[in-house]
């Protein structure tokens, strides 16, 4: 194994990578509740304004907002580290929010994709949905077989696809996106790029973080 010098700018590996994750946790927690203020809570209001198209699917699109709001706030406080060491418990209790929330938002999501105006869309919406609820149900075995390290791993790619609501929005907002073609080739483009690229940043990260650890 690799000496680490204490020294160094980086200091203790394992601590900095601690840090970096609290970090990122509390940032996708504020990220989260500005997207729930903003984007999910409207649909309980339950309006035919406010759900367009899917009114017709209003059962199918609360169910999904309700489950994928549920994972997106509880998802933060499984990343957290300093939570899951200290308070056990609070964990284990957000862990099956968690679950039950990311099994409603991609099981409804799979069906909602059916309902897009594009095709294109639509299957980026439901291969994303079957990837969220693989993930999901593969961290969830982990942490019945107790293989921790396994379900820590699958639980950090599940709630990357829980926040590709947050992605998908944020990309919207930039002012020049829309002229990159027409709404159903900017919407497919997106759909596929705010999941694909933050599971592979994530692998990424993962591979570097080994690699200093070594």
């Amino acid at each position: 194994m690799r000496e680490f010098n204490p020294d160094s700018p980086l200091g203790n590996p394992h601590r900095s990578w601690r840090v970096i994750a609290s970090i990122g946790a509390g940032l996708m927690a504020m990220l989260s509740m500005w997207f729930f203020i903003d984007d999910a809570l409207p649909y309980f209001a339950v309006t035919e304004e406010s759900y367009g198209r899917f009114w017709h699917r209003t059962g199918w699109l609360l169910s999904h907002v309700v489950g994928g709001s549920l994972a997106l706030l509880s998802g933060p406080v499984q990343l957290w580290s300093g939570i899951s060491r200290r308070h056990l418990t609070l964990h284990r209790w957000s862990g099956r929010l968690y679950v039950l929330g990311a099994a409603l938002g991609a099981i409804t999501a799979l069906q909602l994709a059916f309902n897009t105006e594009s095709w294109t869309f639509g299957v980026a919406l439901f291969v994303g949905g079957v990837i969220w609820l693989a993930t999901t149900a593969m961290g969830l075995v982990a942490a019945l077989q107790r293989r921790i390290k396994a379900h820590r791993e699958w639980m950090q790619r599940s709630y990357t696809l829980t926040f590709i609501f947050v992605i998908f929005r944020l990309l919207l907002e930039i002012p020049w996106i829309e002229g990159l073609g027409t709404e159903a080739e900017v919407s497919t483009t997106i759909g596929w790029l705010c999941w694909l690229v933050p599971l592979l940043v994530l692998e990424l990260s993962r591979r570097i973080r080994n690699e200093f650890s070594a």
